[in-house]
């Protein structure tokens, strides 16, 4: 296998791909710079449907479902025939389930499953609708509507439509459902049906980087690919941070951060996620609390650990290093900037 050093030698001067529209950016996990971009043309034109689609787009994956709710159904009825906007109205009513009493619960299904049921007649091949429903099916008791049967031959219709998300589709509900003997073929059937795909890359580079497999040979040699094919995102860079922690291969490591620093500024995800590997081996955590500080020297991006997570970890992290005070102040602050967090709640009453 070719070293990391020399791969990332190959890549100094590739850099990250040039992104210009909201939806490169969203679809590469640039979400800031997408907001920005969004921001600026909603500011210009606020009945500019797409407009308003991508800010609903944003704002649901940084969780603030309040202000994408709005944003969404101005969207859907700027533009009723946008598939796009139906599903994602579907996907925050959603995500307001697990907050809302059982009356405004039931009301919520049926908008739920009514927006990407639309989102399927108006687009019969809509990928998104069909992996919203596959969550409500398999996570819905039965007298709600739920049915496991329905999930999986919706996972079925994806890898007809789209076999490296339908693949994964199947891997996730595999796991949830402890089947791990099918996981492995699942993936390796994402990569080969689409051997340049990002998406199936990094997921068999996950599969392998737990340690239990013993395969970690392989979670390098699949990150190495996703990175070659997309230096400019930021997943196969944590993936390999993990991977050569566990290995203690440190100046490959401080490569890696160099690179995705150089390649990804807005993003410094693989130090949370090295961070996060140091703190579970229990040694050398000077190291974990230096990279978490570094992670929280920026705004994380939406559908990355968020600043409070960050916190969260920094004080268990302060903790074992006996610095009891720094470790209050530090889960204290991850609690007011998410009180949902509900294991922190539990650290910090028993760290006091």
């Amino acid at each position: 296998m070719i070293p990391i050093a020399i791969v990332l030698t190959l890549l100094s001067a590739a850099g990250a791909s040039a992104q210009s529209s909201p939806e490169s950016l969203i679809a590469a996990d640039h979400w800031k710079q997408a907001r920005t971009l969004v921001e600026a043309r909603l500011k210009a034109d606020p009945s500019d449907a797409m407009a308003n689609f991508l800010a609903a787009r944003v704002k649901e994956a940084a969780g603030d479902y309040a202000g994408a709710l709005a944003l969404a159904e101005k969207a859907v009825a700027l533009n009723p025939d946008h598939a796009d906007s139906h599903c994602l109205l579907g996907v925050i009513y959603g995500r307001q389930l697990s907050k809302a009493g059982l009356l405004r619960q039931l009301g919520l299904v049926r908008r739920f499953r009514k927006e990407c049921e639309t989102a399927l007649r108006l687009n019969p091949r809509h990928v998104e609708a069909r992996l919203a429903l596959i969550e409500f099916y398999f996570q819905a008791p039965g007298i709600a509507g739920g049915d496991k049967a329905k999930a999986h031959a919706l996972a079925e219709e994806i890898t007809a439509i789209d076999p490296v998300r339908g693949y994964i589709a199947q891997a996730s509900l595999a796991r949830r459902e402890r089947k791990n003997d099918l996981l492995e073929s699942y993936y390796l059937k994402a990569v080969a049906a689409k051997p340049k795909s990002y998406e199936a890359l990094v997921n068999l580079a996950g599969f392998y980087s737990r340690e239990a497999r013993n395969k970690i040979d392989l979670a390098e040699k699949y990150a190495l690919e996703a990175l070659d094919l997309e230096p400019g995102r930021i997943q196969a860079y944590g993936l390999l941070a993990q991977y050569l922690v566990r290995l203690e291969r440190w100046p490959e490591l401080d490569q890696i951060f160099e690179q995705a620093e150089k390649n990804v500024p807005d993003n410094l995800a693989p130090y949370f996620q090295a961070g996060r590997v140091v703190f579970q081996r229990g040694k050398d955590l000077a190291r974990a609390e230096r990279y978490f500080r570094k992670y929280l020297s920026q705004e994380p991006e939406a559908t990355f650990p968020s600043a409070a997570q960050a916190y969260w970890r920094l004080g268990l992290t302060l903790e074992k290093m006996n610095r009891k005070a720094e470790a209050v102040e530090a889960i204290r602050t991850a609690v007011k900037l998410d009180p949902s967090l509900e294991g922190a709640k539990r650290d910090l009453k028993r760290i006091r």
